[in-house]
């Protein structure tokens, strides 16, 4: 079968090209043809016996999609909101269906705000044009529910959580011993900051090492300082070995204040065995698969004490979660 996978051309490396590049990888090991395009080519498309969309942020573009035989990979909010992070500009994590209004009061906040109005007043015909290919593929129960509540058919909406069996396995060792970890984009909506602050809170001091980068970088650092922990804390950049990271770490952190669509970390954290605190949102209950201690996003007190917990409790993963929602351990 001739397959095509589309994706918009991005400058960041995140989760949604590395969930493309396994899957591509998977079809050709099945004996697929497959070709990647990150542009509309109507040829291409006339050659594919199916096509796979992993990002367009174009509703024209989504258009020239064949329907009958596009399926439609819904990795975040994009779809139903137009600042794509499901929060207000006050950062309050926001539940309500798309729609011209509110969303015409949120998109003017975001930086690219241009583009977020545009997303506003085609946000319909994006719905339209879903609802009408053969298929669309979220990562979550929590996704589907989201794409239900906006009004897109329930009947064909599949939910596929990544495979762990697929998960990159370490491939090298890191510098030293590795305490606290905390791996992804450095953006608002990951939460960074909350842990900085929950790091000033914790009744005994643990390090923590930072992989990854992005454009709250200079003000993650600043705030480290003013919260007087950057002593203990390591920024790494970026790394192409997260796994061995994660497995040499006492424990990941993953402190995302925005719905995550799922949260991979989350769930390559805990298929490598390692302990878990998650902020409980969006999908990341369904990342850590019940192997996680979760507490309140944004609260950084509640932080702190499911941090010191990890530590004072020095228990196996299978039982950490008897601390769940940040309780002391007994």
């Amino acid at each position: 079968m001739k397959i095509l996978l589309y994706l918009d051309p991005s400058p960041v490396r995140g989760g949604i090209e590395i969930y493309a590049d396994r899957q591509g990888g998977r079809l050709r090991a099945a004996g697929h043809e497959v070709a990647v395009a990150d542009r509309i080519d109507p040829d291409a498309l006339a050659r594919a016996d199916a096509v796979y969309v992993h990002k367009c942020a174009s509703v024209d573009d989504l258009a020239a999609f064949p329907p009958d035989k596009t399926t439609v990979y819904i990795h975040d909010h994009e779809p139903v909101c137009p600042r794509t992070y499901a929060y207000t500009p006050l950062g309050h994590t926001c539940t309500r269906p798309g729609a011209l209004w509110p969303c015409l009061f949120c998109a003017p906040a975001c930086r690219d705000w241009r583009g977020a109005l545009r997303r506003v007043l085609s946000q319909r015909r994006r719905k339209e044009l879903l609802a009408r290919v053969a298929r669309l593929v979220v990562i979550s129960e929590f996704m589907k529910s989201r794409l239900v509540a906006n009004g897109l058919p329930a009947e064909k909406i599949v939910v596929s959580p990544p495979d762990p069996a697929e998960f990159p396995r370490p491939e090298g060792s890191v510098p030293g011993p590795v305490d606290l970890l905390y791996a992804g984009q450095l953006l608002r909506g990951k939460g960074v900051q909350v842990l900085l602050r929950a790091m000033a809170l914790m009744r005994r001091p643990r390090t923590l090492d930072v992989i990854g980068t992005g454009n709250m970088e200079a003000e993650l650092r600043s705030l480290a300082d003013r919260f007087g922990v950057a002593g203990r804390v390591r920024w790494r950049g970026f790394s192409a070995d997260v796994p061995a990271w994660m497995a040499a770490a006492a424990c990941v952190v993953v402190p995302s204040v925005w719905q995550e669509p799922y949260g991979l970390v989350a769930a390559e954290a805990v298929a490598l065995g390692r302990p878990v605190v998650a902020s409980d949102i969006g999908g990341l209950p369904e990342a850590c698969g019940g192997k996680a201690v979760l507490v309140p996003p944004g609260d950084a007190a509640a932080l702190a004490e499911a941090l010191d917990s990890n530590f004072d409790c020095n228990r196996p993963q299978s039982t950490a979660i008897d601390c769940n929602r940040a309780r002391s351990c007994p």
